[in-house]
């Protein structure tokens, strides 16, 4: 089998042909991680998302009807920054940058900002290298890749080596193939025997799974669209189908769960364009809107 790379989804219909389903999960073949990171980028490049995003938004809680609008910048570096306008009136702004994230209530600083604001950056690397180093920087385990179910569809779940298939006999995985079609003779090395490089190997992983929980990244396994983002702190968002703002291809919604709140925040994307966003548009001084710090009226 040729390296060459001819299309994204080539690779994960070979993959699905291979028997890639829970149900049969034990005979099942997983691309390389370094491969589907590969594939992941690719999908965002063609979706128009490695440069700066500004997304304008409507906000509800739960099934409510919206109570406030929303535009996130996101940077394919990290930064981004959310600005939540209350129909009441209220201000909160959010800002994700080096120093992690910071907040503001009608300019004022929030001691414990709420999860408001989620990391896109995730959805915008366009190359195996920055995808790796974006997750990698979220505390994703990247040499780890496993499934499970998400709504309706599979997803590949990349970070958590307790979704890897278990560890199928080389002879056994090699007959498979075989009836598929496919070469035995090393050359499917594009394709991973479930277990194979698990991070699980000769590792003690009971101290890094703190109540069960570890940061992950989901995409499913027909589009390898952004399904679901897990953070170690429980908190963890839902993404929408895909929606086309022109170029650019995006989730048409999203919600936060947090643990500590009875009801999701849900984000519904109206406008999503390219904007120029240099690193002082996420300045600190950014989170006190005009008039309403502590010196405003």
């Amino acid at each position: 089998m040729s390296h060459r790379w001819p299309t994204v989804r080539h690779l994960f219909l070979i993959s699905i042909a291979a028997g890639i389903v829970l149900a049969d999960v034990a005979q099942a073949v997983i691309p390389l991680p370094g491969r589907t990171l590969r594939a992941i980028a690719e999908v965002n490049r063609v979706s128009s998302r490695t440069k700066a995003i500004q997304l304008e938004m409507k906000v509800r809680i739960g099934e409510e009807p919206p109570i406030a609008d929303a535009e996130l910048v996101s940077h394919p570096s990290g930064l981004a920054r959310l600005e939540i306008r209350g129909f009441d009136g209220r201000i909160d702004r959010y800002l994700l940058s080096g120093e992690g994230l910071s907040g503001t209530m009608n300019g004022r600083f929030l001691a414990r900002p709420r999860p408001m604001l989620p990391p896109l950056f995730l959805l915008q690397p366009g190359s195996e290298a920055t995808m790796r180093t974006a997750l990698e920087a979220f505390d994703v385990r990247t040499g780890s890749i496993g499934l499970a179910p998400c709504g309706e569809s599979d997803c590949f779940v990349i970070g958590d080596p307790r979704l890897e298939a278990p560890l199928v006999a080389p002879a056994a995985q090699d007959a498979r193939l075989e009836d598929l079609g496919l070469d035995v003779d090393g050359s499917n090395s594009d394709l991973r025997r479930p277990g194979e490089n698990s991070e699980l190997i000769g590792r003690d992983m009971n101290q890094d799974f703190v109540d069960g929980r570890l940061p992950r990244f989901w995409v499913d396994t027909d589009e390898l669209q952004v399904q679901r983002i897990d953070r170690s702190d429980g908190v963890f968002v839902i993404f929408g189908p895909v929606a086309s703002f022109e170029k650019i291809k995006v989730p048409s919604w999203y919600e936060i769960y947090d643990p500590e709140e009875a009801f999701p925040m849900r984000f519904e994307i109206q406008r999503a364009v390219h904007v120029n966003a240099p690193p002082k548009a996420f300045d600190r001084s950014w989170l006190i809107p005009p008039g309403l710090g502590p010196d405003g009226e």
